[in-house]
């Protein structure tokens, strides 16, 4: 037991060094993330089924069990909160060494050396009318590769240009895993996620055709390293722009839509707004509308607000400013990196 705290301990100093030093940050990163998320994801692949959640209940398991354990054997508060505190200890250990110390590196914009670019309207209206062309130019096609070739696609669109930016290859044998409880992700509109213990990215059981592209390309970002929600909206928004099939295309951009109708709202004049809109096909807009209403349909409140303020609390803390709204954040980046070639393909 001693020795087992005192490594806990130990690597637990190393997540701290990782959070207050850069350095370290970028040294787990370029490192030791390649080798921890080859190595877990390998072991998890033996499994057909997700063991993040499993994990997850694990650990609530061990928790009710300590207590039940203190109570039972009146063994106190002072040794319940010893037992607790390693616990808690290991859950904190095995999330950052397995994939939360990417939280803080340096942002892709200085490993690219760029700097974020301010709004200019007239930078802004070009990004709308080349979108605009290839949102309604795609609108409406179905994807024609089948969904083991389009995965084994995005593993190799990872090893090359974001792997040049210090991102992690991805392998053969990191596969999607399909979520044991689909029904609770549906209830808060959850896509897919990203698994922190095994390294395993979940896809929801319930997405819609044409979602099913850009978020497994999104989820895919996360295993990559990326830990940002809108540099994932933003690889998968360069893969499958660059895809050469349009129902892939076509994904990347309904899915950009709503942060481009957000960005469009607040930087345009209402009349300009109501124009553009006007322009976007009527295809498009309507898969938009019944995505929204699908998963509206799907959503049970209460707990969907328990999930975005979780979401929001984590990512605050962990170097990400913006938030549970970080994902909106996608529109500027894509502008952006336009200056040292990371565009998507209009």
């Amino acid at each position: 037991m001693k020795k087992s705290v005192l490594i806990g301990l130990i690597l637990l100093a190393f997540v701290a060094a990782c959070r207050f030093f850069t350095p370290v940050a970028e040294f787990y990163a370029n490192c030791c993330y390649p080798v921890i998320s080859a190595c877990l994801s390998l072991i998890a692949c033996v499994f057909p089924f997700s063991l993040e959640e499993i994990t997850v209940l694990v650990f609530v398991f061990l928790f009710i069990g300590i207590i039940w354990s203190s109570i039972k054997r009146k063994k106190g508060f002072l040794n319940w909160l010893k037992r607790t505190s390693i616990l808690v200890m290991w859950l904190v250990v095995w999330f950052y060494m397995g994939w939360g110390n990417n939280y803080f590196r340096t942002s892709l914009y200085e490993r690219a050396g760029v700097e974020r670019r301010q709004f200019d309207r007239e930078e802004f209206n070009r990004f709308i009318a080349d979108y605009t062309d290839e949102l309604n130019r795609t609108a409406g096609a179905k994807v024609r590769i089948e969904r083991d070739e389009l995965e084994k696609d995005i593993n190799a669109f990872y090893c090359e240009e974001p792997n040049g930016l210090g991102y992690t290859k991805l392998h053969r044998w990191q596969h999607t895993k399909r979520p044991l409880m689909n029904w609770l992700y549906s209830s808060v509109a959850v896509l897919g996620y990203m698994g922190p213990f095994f390294c395993e990215s979940q896809l929801n059981l319930d997405l819609m055709e044409t979602e099913y592209s850009s978020t497994l390309a999104h989820e895919k970002a996360h295993l990559a390293g990326v830990t940002s929600e809108a540099e994932a909206n933003f690889w998968s928004f360069v893969y499958c722009s660059r895809s050469s099939d349009d129902g892939v295309r076509y994904s990347g951009y309904l899915h950009l839509l709503p942060y481009v109708m957000i960005n469009a709202k607040s930087l345009m004049t209402e009349q300009e707004y109501s124009d553009w809109l006007a322009q976007v096909s009527p295809t498009a807009m309507n898969d938009y509308k019944e995505s929204r209403e699908y998963w509206r349909k799907k959503r049970i409140k209460f707990i969907d607000d328990i999930q975005y303020r979780m979401m929001d609390t984590m990512l605050k803390s962990n170097n990400v400013s913006q938030g549970a709204d970080d994902y909106i954040g996608v529109v500027g980046m894509i502008i952006t990196m336009k200056k040292v070639g990371l565009s998507p393909t209009f």
